[in-house]
């Protein structure tokens, strides 16, 4: 497993929108690097999200762009300026640079949606259901284990802060059945915290029933995060095998939404879910 230093979501978000200015002036970006007062190279590399910018100067990027107050400067601000949370940094250079950026962009999320057709969704998860999990993936040594249960534990105390986002998990109904590690107790413990979830106000958890199961077909896991005001972004995270994906494309984005919006429809309502899960949370 590869360790990370700072998210890069934004980085890459940041240097899109600053290729876009710098094009929409029909500027090189050694034309652009040399009026700015700064190399071709930095300029490169902070359009390609591999470079950080200060807030200080990249509103002196978006002065020299001619980039007004509006919607779009302050989103970029906002992004630049935004900071993880302690317990984010407390795992900096020990976990992946990935999973980094997914807890910071959960952090700053006025809305989580998640599809799950396999297991239950990380931010859903008993500690016992995740060890379960670790014990068969990459990170089967004890210590990095410990270490990536604790972190997800730690990234669900964002839907229980004072202005949690809304939360919109859609589980495949066999999730619900499937045991992890062969435990019955686990699977059982699990079901019971969905149920406790479910009941909180910015929780619209929702179950795909199996008479539905051609819309699995559909997508492969991920989550859309949607960052609150003035963040304006809404990124897409895949996963894929031992790696996520993250996307930021406005169109691949509205895309994966549409999506989500079909899969959506195919649910059981809030209330009928809810029902479901207690049903199976009463089973001896």
């Amino acid at each position: 497993m590869s360790f990370g230093n700072a998210p890069t979501v934004r980085q890459r978000r940041i240097g899109s929108a600053l290729r876009k200015a710098r094009e929409h002036h029909k500027l090189t970006v050694g034309t652009a690097a040399s009026r700015f007062g700064r190399s071709q190279g930095w300029l490169s590399m902070v359009e390609n999200g591999l470079h950080p910018i200060a807030p200080e100067e990249l509103g002196a990027l978006l002065n020299f762009y001619d980039i007004a107050d509006g919607p779009l400067r302050e989103s970029l601000l906002h992004l630049a300026t935004h900071k993880p949370g302690k317990w984010v940094r407390a795992f900096e250079y020990r976990i992946s640079a990935a999973a980094l950026d997914l807890a910071s962009l959960e952090e700053d999320a006025a809305m989580i949606r998640t599809f799950q057709p396999n297991i239950i969704p990380g931010l859903l998860q008993i500690p016992a259901y995740t060890w379960k999990l670790m014990a068969v993936g990459p990170a089967k040594n004890s210590h990095t284990a410990r270490m990536l249960v604790n972190f997800r534990m730690s990234r669900q105390q964002v839907l229980s802060r004072p202005d949690p986002p809304r939360y919109v998990p859609i589980i495949a109904e066999t999730v619900l059945g499937n045991q992890v590690g062969g435990d019955p107790v686990i699977l059982r413990a699990q079901i019971r915290r969905l149920a406790e979830v479910a009941r909180l106000e910015n929780v619209d958890l929702r179950i795909l029933p199996s008479t539905s199961s051609e819309y699995l077909s559909l997508i492969t896991p991920c989550h859309l995060i949607s960052l609150r005001p003035p963040g304006r972004l809404t990124v897409t995270v895949g996963d894929q095998w031992d790696k996520s994906i993250f996307v930021e494309n406005e169109d691949e984005v509205a895309s994966h939404e549409e999506i989500f919006d079909l899969l959506l429809s195919a649910t059981l309502n809030r209330t009928a879910s809810m029902e479901l899960i207690d049903e199976i949370a009463s089973q001896p």
